[in-house]
């Protein structure tokens, strides 16, 4: 193929025609111009609002008392890889019984974060830890929505 003047100027052209094209879909918006709302909750303050937080954690705090008494009498008599391995053990148990308890919590607080989201046409909710500016706090609401107020 021969590269005359009016081969490269038209190369030019379609060149120069898509970056200024993609150039404009770029500053339209996200997904070609439509554009989305952030949202973000803190989880913490979400769990603390839970009516069942108490008693999940009373319930919780009773087991561990009871697992650690019970683990420390049978230790009494074992050797030291024995100990460890039984505190290993109790510690496994306790995150395992902890994620039982608080899981459902956590559960009721991501569908109150998706009804109040949609609610308000909030398209991305993230935790309160990774935003650093900006967005919609939707905390409040997501409380009221787990404790019925």
């Amino acid at each position: 193929m021969r590269w005359n003047a009016r081969t490269i100027g038209i190369a030019a052209a379609v060149i120069i025609v898509l970056a200024v094209s993609g150039f404009i879909v770029a500053r339209s918006g996200p997904a070609f111009g439509q554009s989305f709302t952030i949202g973000y909750v803190d989880m913490a303050k979400a769990v603390e609002g839970h009516p069942k937080k108490a008693s999940a954690e009373a319930a919780l705090k009773d087991y561990a008392q009871a697992q650690i008494a019970d683990a420390q009498q049978r230790m009494k008599t074992m050797t030291p890889e024995q100990q460890a391995e039984t505190r290993n053990k109790v510690n496994q148990d306790l995150v395992k019984k902890r994620q039982e308890l608080l899981g459902p919590l956590e559960k009721d607080i991501r569908a109150a974060i998706e009804k109040v989201a949609r609610s308000q046409g909030i398209a991305i909710v993230l935790s309160r830890d990774v935003v650093l500016y900006g967005g919609v706090d939707l905390t409040d609401q997501v409380v009221k929505a787990i404790s019925g107020k």
